[in-house]
Formats: C-alpha cells, sequence, structure tokens
C-alpha cells in the first residue's frame, strides 16, 4: 500500500487526552470570569432583596377607584368651596354657574336668547 493516503485507524487514546485538555481549559476559563466578576460586581450574583416600589403603585381595584374619583369630582363640582382663599377666588356649583352666565348673556344681547 501506498503512503499517500490517511491511515484508517484513529489514535482514540490522544483524542480523549485532547477533550479532556479543551474541557480542563474551559472550566478553568469560566472558572477565572466567576472570580473576575465577583471581583469587579461584588453581589452581584446575589439575589437583591424584594423592594416594595414606590409611590404610585398599581390599582387593585379600578372600579372603586375610579368609582371614587367619580364621586369626588361630583362633589367638587357641585360644591361650594374657595380656590384660593387669599386672592378670594371661589368655586360655585356647576348648574348655578350655567344659570349665570345664562342671565349674563340674556342681560347682553338685550333679552333674546338665541
Amino acid at each position: 500500500m501506498s503512503k499517500r493516503h490517511e491511515p484508517h485507524r484513529v489514535d482514540a487514546p490522544a483524542l480523549h487526552k485532547l477533550g479532556a485538555i479543551f474541557l480542563l481549559i474551559f472550566v478553568l476559563i469560566l472558572w477565572v470570569m466567576h472570580v473576575l466578576w465577583q471581583h469587579v460586581h461584588p453581589g452581584a450574583l446575589s439575589t437583591p432583596p424584594a423592594v416594595i416600589p414606590p409611590q404610585p403603585r398599581l390599582q387593585v381595584v379600578a372600579p372603586a377607584d375610579r368609582h371614587a374619583q367619580y364621586a369626588a369630582q361630583a362633589r367638587q363640582l357641585n360644591s361650594y368651596g374657595w380656590v384660593d382663599p387669599a386672592h378670594r377666588v371661589a368655586r360655585i356649583p356647576i348648574e348655578r354657574a350655567m344659570s349665570l352666565l345664562a342671565a349674563q348673556s340674556k342681560q347682553n344681547s338685550g333679552g333674546a336668547v338665541p
């Protein structure tokens, strides 16, 4: 036979040694990366404690919250109160404001309301 082609046999022990060397190098690289990560970012791999987020938080019962908000807005629209007491600015109920504006418009137009 001529020596111009590869032999059919494979040197298995040499391949096993090479594989073991690659595995050992890989594990060593991972260990070095872990040690460097702990040195650069200490405590980054541990889980942080549970922190309650700051206000405002998400709504738990949205329909009830919406109903309470609408009720507060309705109370404000239908009541008297101070907006700025220092400057003597007050709010009046919306129905009363509309009747005052209608009366003012009636006086300015000469009695006829369009």
